[in-house]
């Protein structure tokens, strides 16, 4: 026992030592940094204060860069609201525009209606003689006559028929028969020569001897539509050489049949031939009316622009 006591003794004062020791040298070592710090003011203070100035200015950058980045919507919506006026002027000349195009074809509709009812008046009418145009007849009056039925007396010319391509209205292929027909029903002596559409025919009887009972001979009396020739798109030039025809040019068929025709050509009414051809009655007097439709589309397209522009402006 008494050994082992002056050891722990030595222990525990060896343990005092050196914790007085730790002591002092962490004395020491806070005295010798309270003798170096510069005092306040001194460059390096500055320094320090110049470092702590740039991290904070760059905190405040990158704060401010976060704000940016988080708020970004706050400014692109401002760039939206200066693009508001703008849009909404775009917005109204497009519907100002598509409500016109609304409007100007419901003008067009009665427009339209009016013809077609006109027409249909026309066509339904007994015929009355055709008239003698005179050489410098405006196409307004010559239109005055278009669809009109007519009736007129005199001679077939067989020998200087024409052949225009054509389709029945069955939709078979065949041609039209086109002959000058001379007026004897004209007082005074006056002569005119109207190009007559006498029907159609099959592509096998275009020859004139395949069909010989339709070729009337003497005088007869031709009723019909009067038509104004109309000008074609998109269709092949005719072809005088072969006496093949695509359109009607009455300048240059009456040269080709050395006659000079009237301005307005006759289209037979469906009154029956011997032989049954050339088969009458192929005038087409449907005329197409879209405009409603063509009216409730620019409407339609108008109020969609509207709601369109609405629902934007509500989700914004």
């Amino acid at each position: 026992m008494s050994t082992k006591r002056p050891t722990i003794a030595r222990r525990n004062a060896a343990a005092k030592r050196q914790a007085a020791s730790k002591r002092h040298t962490r004395e020491q070592r806070a005295a010798q940094g309270q003798a170096t710090l510069p005092p306040k003011g001194t460059a390096p203070h500055k320094a320090g204060g110049a470092a702590r100035g740039g991290a904070s200015a760059k905190a405040g950058a990158s704060a401010k860069a976060g704000a940016s980045a988080n708020g970004g919507g706050a400014g692109r919506g401002g760039i939206r609201r200066k693009d508001g006026p703008l849009l909404l002027v775009l917005v109204i000349i497009a519907v100002a525009i598509m409500a016109g195009l609304g409007v100007w074809q419901v003008q067009r509709l009665a427009w339209k209606t009016d013809l077609i009812e006109t027409r249909q008046a026309q066509l339904a009418a007994d015929p009355v003689p055709l008239p003698v145009f005179a050489d410098d007849a405006t196409p307004e009056v010559l239109q005055a006559w278009a669809f009109r039925r007519v009736e007129m007396t005199g001679r077939f010319l067989h020998d200087k028929e024409l052949y225009q391509a054509a389709k029945s209205l069955n939709g078979n292929s065949g041609y039209h028969i086109l002959t000058p027909f001379e007026r004897t029903d004209l007082p005074g002596g006056t002569e005119q020569t109207v190009l007559v559409s006498r029907g159609w025919v099959p592509l096998d009887n275009k020859a004139p001897e395949t069909r010989a009972a339709g070729q009337i001979e003497g005088i007869t009396r031709v009723t019909g539509i009067a038509r104004v020739p109309a000008t074609a798109w998109i269709v092949p030039d005719n072809r005088p050489s072969e006496n093949f025809w695509f359109t009607i040019d009455l300048r240059l068929m009456g040269d080709f049949v050395d006659h000079k025709l009237a301005p307005v050509y006759v289209e037979a009414d469906d009154t029956p031939v011997p032989g049954d051809l050339p088969r009458g009655g192929q005038t087409r007097s449907e005329m197409p009316n879209d405009h409603l439709q063509y009216a409730i589309t620019w409407f339609a397209l108008a109020l969609s622009l509207i709601v369109i522009y609405v629902v934007y402006r509500r989700r914004r």
